[in-house]
């Protein structure tokens, strides 16, 4: 039930008013403060929001090679990563914050984050107390309750060595919970009671309603239920005052619980339906194993049925069931990702350690036994080390072969999956200047025949007339013929094999020509199939750099899903259906965006999340390879953009391609 609070750079402001500023800002440090401010303000109102503007914000440090203002921007993202399950993601963001934290060399040049009013080095302590305090979170989602305590502990001392009563109050509030958890009630209440003091002493005005609410949990377990109540009405005051909306999910959550254990049917149906709406509101899904949209369920579940509503009893136990499986196995699989990231820096650590014992040992040896037998166990150890190696080496290599033969086998899969579009697509643009060299040559063999029947006759003036009709049509052969040269070459350009470099290219004319390809090559197949296409380019962006083959094949991959969509829902709805792939491009500062959309069945949203998987397809058995999102995404993500989708289902689907610009 952990929840943590909202950083404290500065006072919410209103998201319209920062909107507005981020919009007209020209400066890079400004754009970063505002979309991080932006991540503040959304953090306990809407998670989506929060990950695009903390995303944002590192995209701004990164490109300033600003290193703590990276940082601060990671460990703001690892707290939604951690709310929404992402376990392994956030200790990702996690461990390089960290890494670039600790360095002090990164004091240099820097911009004041996150506490403007902190010396540069008081910030860079400031934001490895933020690290440690989510660390210490993360360590509770994942139950490992030794390292939680210690780094609510290191939070705790860093926020007092720059005295910084923001985050003595948070990190004390924190390792309240922690001591609850573990029903150390008296030591709960001594950090809580600690925090409490912090937030009475000035703090008020930020309005954090979640150490009340710890207060009332412990003094509820203690049985004082007046002074349980009492704070836990204080943390609903605050929470909406200060429109906290984590805060008072953790409050209606803990009411929830004490009314339906008391049989309350009234209060516990209120408090349960008012905790449901609060965790859709935030988007969260689930802040742990304890407190999630499942348990949520449940509690409307035995909340209806103190009130002998069996329907809307057995409509929620359903939903409990559904929703506690399908967070269950997300958990599972979050729990085993961090598990296994958690032993791979274990393993280094214990290399490291292993290292430093390795030379200590070393040490005492030449102390000990004299120079001749340090070299032969010297001798001895780089013997058993090397074998060791090469046996490593041998299986690492082993490794690295099957998966670059894999690899290669994924990428030739789907490249022989769109082949077939693509010969079709260039087939069909050559052919009309195939048609006129072929009819026009015909001509010209019917009219040399009419022209030696005409000398025979005498009738030079006209046989004159004949051979100029001739050579007209021979440069009209000639005209078609290089006309289909330069197709032919064009089209190859962009189908043979890759350099890997990237090159400026016109991607407005990339998109419109393989578009064309694609329309044609599903046309080659079925000739009764036609759809509407309508493009809207961004006449502004002119060349971008990118290697021009594989964005090609991204696009090609985009078009065929989309028209085989609108082509299957044409089969199914004949009247008053219009097939239509439309394709727009964009550019928004510093990037562009590629817009792939079509009005077809739209995707369900239960498989939404695992369409860019390989292997994965909703096509017929033979019609799909399931490989060509999976690799279109992983082509975008090496050109250092996203690939995302929007659908409704039943309405159709948006392809979403960003590209740095």
């Amino acid at each position: 039930m952990l929840l943590l609070p909202v950083q404290l750079l500065a006072q919410r402001s209103n998201a319209d008013s920062l909107r507005m500023n981020l919009a007209k800002a020209t400066q890079d440090s400004v754009r970063y403060i505002l979309n991080y401010q932006l991540n503040i303000y959304y953090e306990e109102l809407n998670a989506d929001s929060a990950l695009y503007y903390g995303e944002q914000a590192l995209a701004v440090a990164k490109r300033n090679r600003q290193k703590l203002a990276e940082a601060e921007a990671l460990t703001a993202l690892s707290y939604q990563l951690m709310a929404g399950g992402k376990y392994r993601e956030s200790l990702d963001d996690l461990l390089q914050a960290f890494k670039i934290a600790q360095n002090q060399e990164n004091e240099k040049n820097s911009w004041l984050v996150p506490d403007p009013n902190l010396s540069i080095h008081n910030n860079r302590l400031l934001t490895l107390a933020r690290i440690h305090n989510n660390l210490g979170n993360l360590m509770n989602y994942t139950e490992n309750r030794e390292q939680e305590i210690f780094h609510f502990k290191e939070a705790i001392r860093l926020s007092e060595a720059i005295e910084n009563k923001d985050w003595i109050l948070i990190t004390t509030g924190n390792l309240a919970l922690t001591y609850y958890l573990l029903n150390k009630l008296d030591t709960a209440l001594y950090y809580a009671k600690w925090a409490e003091s912090v937030w009475e002493a000035g703090l008020k005005k930020n309005g954090f309603g979640w150490p009340l609410t710890t207060l009332g949990d412990i003094y509820l377990k203690k049985q004082n239920l007046p002074l349980a109540m009492q704070y836990y009405h204080e943390a609903i005051s605050v929470s909406k005052n200060y429109h906290n909306l984590g805060s008072l999910t953790f409050v209606y959550f803990s009411l929830t619980k004490h009314f339906i254990a008391e049989k309350s049917k009234d209060s516990s149906l209120y408090y349960s339906i008012k905790t449901s709406e609060s965790l859709r509101a935030l988007g969260f899904g689930s802040f742990n194993g304890v407190m999630n949209m499942g348990t949520a369920y449940e509690n409307l579940y035995l909340s209806y049925q103190l009130g002998n509503q069996s329907d809307s009893a057995g409509k929620y136990l359903a939903l409990a069931l559904v929703t506690k499986d399908s967070l269950y196995k997300q958990r599972i699989k979050s729990l085993t990702e961090f598990q296994n990231q958690t032993f791979a820096e274990q393993l280094k650590t214990e290399n490291l350690e292993k290292e430093r014992m390795a030379y200590q040992n070393k040490v005492r040896t030449y102390a000990m036994v004299g120079g001749l037998f340090v070299l032969l166990l010297i001798g001895l150890l780089l013997y058993r080390n090397n074998i060791q190696k090469q046996k490593a080496n041998k299986v690492l290599e082993t490794t690295l072969s099957n998966l670059k033969s894999t690899q290669s086998q994924l990428i030739q899969s789907e490249k022989m999956a769109s082949l077939g579009e693509l010969t079709a697509g260039i087939a069909h643009e050559i052919q009309n200047p195939l048609n006129f060299v072929n009819n026009f040559s015909e001509v010209n063999k019917e009219m040399v025949d009419e022209a030696a029947e005409e000398i025979n006759k005498g009738n030079y003036e006209e046989v004159k007339f004949i051979l100029n009709d001739i050579k007209e049509n021979s440069e009209k052969i000639n005209h078609h013929g290089k006309r289909a040269d330069a197709i032919v070459k064009g089209m190859l350009q962009h189908s043979q094999a890759s350099t890997g470099k990237k090159e400026p290219t016109n991607i407005n004319a990339l998109a419109d020509e393989y578009l064309r390809l694609a329309y044609h090559g599903l046309r080659a197949k079925d000739k009764e199939f036609n759809a509407t296409m309508k493009t809207d380019f961004d006449e502004r962006i002119g060349n971008i750099n990118i290697i021009p083959q594989n964005i090609g094949r991204v696009l090609l991959n985009l078009y065929n899903n989309a028209f085989y969509a609108v082509c299957e829902k044409k089969k199914q709805q004949t009247e008053n259906y219009e097939p239509t792939v439309s394709i727009s491009t964009k550019k928004i500062t510093d990037m562009v965006i590629i817009k792939v959309a079509d009005n077809g069945f739209g995707i369900p949203q239960k498989i939404v999340d695992k369409i860019f998987q390989p292997f994965f397809t909703t096509k017929p058995t033979g019609q799909g390879t399931g490989l060509g999102l999976s690799l279109s995404y992983d082509i975008v993500k090496a050109h250092g953009g996203e690939l995302k989708v929007e659908t409704k289902e039943g309405e159709g689907s948006e392809f979403i391609i960003q590209l740095p610009f």
